[in-house]
Formats: C-alpha cells, structure tokens, sequence
C-alpha cells in the first residue's frame, strides 16, 4: 500500500503568520478527518523565518482526490491571510520512519 503526500509550501512576512500557523494545526486535521484515507498531518516552520510546509498524508489517490476541494479551499485561505502563492504538489512518500511526538 502506498502513500501519498499532499504538500503545500508558503512564505510570508505578515504580522498575522502565528495566528495562521496555529490556524492550520487546529483546522487542518479537522477539516481532513472526514475524508476516507485521511491518515494524517505534519506542519514544519523554518526557525527564524516564515516558511511554512503543511503535508497532509493519505492512504490512497482516492483520499487524495476527494480532498481536493478542501484543499484547494484551504490554499485560497492562507495565501488571502498570508498575503502569498501557495504551492500545492502530491507526493508518493517513499519512505517514512515512526516519528516521536511530545
């Protein structure tokens, strides 16, 4: 079984970037959760800068595409709030190790 990576990348330099970041550890994983396949998020903030990377993981291209309207909607919202593009790939993730949480 594969599984596949949709990856949104943004910059920003807006004074709202915190409120926008916690915005998407909040609702992205609810907003995800109803959609078969949903297995999971993952969030990365370049320290010291705003760069912001948002993996959504799914268990199948089927996941994948009946997610594409939510996700198109969530780029529209956080390059509107982040004053940017959003670029938006999916990957087959090709490895991936247990990662630790705290």
């Amino acid at each position: 079984m594969s599984v596949l990576a949709r990856v949104m990348t943004f910059y920003s330099d807006t004074a709202r970037f915190a409120d926008l970041v916690e915005s998407l550890r909040s609702t992205l994983p609810v907003t995800y959760a109803s959609v078969p396949g949903y297995e999971g998020l993952l969030v990365l903030e370049k320290p010291g800068g705003n760069h912001i990377i948002a993996a959504s993981f799914w268990a199948s291209e089927e996941g994948v595409k009946a997610s594409e309207e939510i996700a198109a909607d969530n780029a529209k919202r956080i390059g509107h709030a982040a004053g940017t593009t959003v670029s938006v790939n999916v990957y087959e993730v090709i490895g991936m190790d247990k990662l630790a949480t705290t």
